[in-house]
């Protein structure tokens, strides 16, 4: 039988189609640049990727579990390793003092303790201490206070007695004194009059009252004075500036009242004044610069 031609209105089949179920269906997938693979190909390939991925997310999970590992060793290590390392540190700079021939010790980063003091007992190069943290007590002071050259001295949040005052007062080349949170009185203060060089006081105690003026008054050999929360009235005042060598006078939250102050800038009009951490509006020699600690 001959082919019957197709008619003009018969639906002709789209290219690269085939009636369902045909060849068409059944394919091979194309990959990047237009090549084929077979489907056990692509089964491999993509049993592959999944492999990698596992891989990766147990390398992930690995790591983390090292790291805790580490983290949680360190925690666990006993308190006394961790109470050992301030001492193993001030050792290590008074060697590097001692090494370097340098004549300043200054320590901020940890509390240092009476035991700590006694490794600089007797040493001569030291001329500046400077400890910002720390229990020192008594027993500790009387060995700064014998150090041979000390010149400079600053015990932050350190509270001296008046027995550790009296111990100070025997150094012969302490200068610059500063005890911003001392726990002396009247008293231990006026013990002070008996180191010859000292120029400079900066001092602080819940103790002072307008006493703490007369105890200056007897340290003649000052130059500058610094009080910190003693409440001084305007007979304190008066007190302090019979000091024959007087170039400064700072206090802080005293109880001086405008009398006070128009009384000492009468009398002694060229005294370099700060009041609460600053300038006194009539002070004579303002001028920008840092303030203490």
């Amino acid at each position: 039988m001959a082919n019957r031609s197709p008619k003009p209105d018969d639906p002709q089949p789209l290219p690269g189609r085939a009636e369902k179920g045909g060849p068409a269906d059944r394919r091979d997938p194309v990959v990047d640049g237009g090549s084929r693979i077979s489907a056990r190909e692509e089964l491999t390939l993509r049993r592959r990727r999944h492999r990698l991925i596992l891989l990766a997310l147990l390398a992930l999970v690995a790591m983390t579990a090292c790291v805790w590992s580490i983290v949680g060793h360190r925690s666990s290590e006993p308190p006394e390793t961790v109470g050992l390392a301030p001492s193993v540190l001030f050792a290590e700079l008074v060697e590097q003092l001692l090494q370097d021939g340098g004549d300043t010790l200054q320590i901020a980063e940890f509390q240092v303790d009476d035991e700590m003091i006694e490794r600089i007992a007797g040493l001569e190069q030291i001329e500046t201490l400077i400890l910002d943290r720390g229990t020192v007590t008594d027993r500790g002071i009387e060995v700064i206070a014998a150090l041979p050259n000390l010149g400079y001295l600053r015990l932050r949040h350190t509270p001296v007695s008046d027995q550790g005052l009296l111990q100070l007062s025997r150094s012969r080349s302490l200068w610059y004194l500063n005890l911003p949170q001392a726990d002396c009185t009247a008293v231990g203060v006026a013990a002070l009059g008996d180191t010859p060089s000292l120029r400079q006081i900066r001092l602080g105690s819940p103790r002072l009252g307008n006493d703490a003026g007369r105890a200056v008054a007897k340290i003649r050999s000052l130059r500058g004075v610094h009080l910190i929360g003693v409440p001084l009235t305007d007979e304190g005042l008066k007190a302090i500036v019979t000091l024959p060598h007087l170039e400064s006078l700072y206090l802080d939250d005293s109880a001086v009242t405008e009398a006070g102050w128009s009384w000492l800038f009468k009398m002694h009009p060229q005294l370099h004044v700060h009041v609460n951490q600053r300038h006194h509006d009539r002070d004579p020699k303002s001028h920008p610069h840092h303030n203490t600690p």
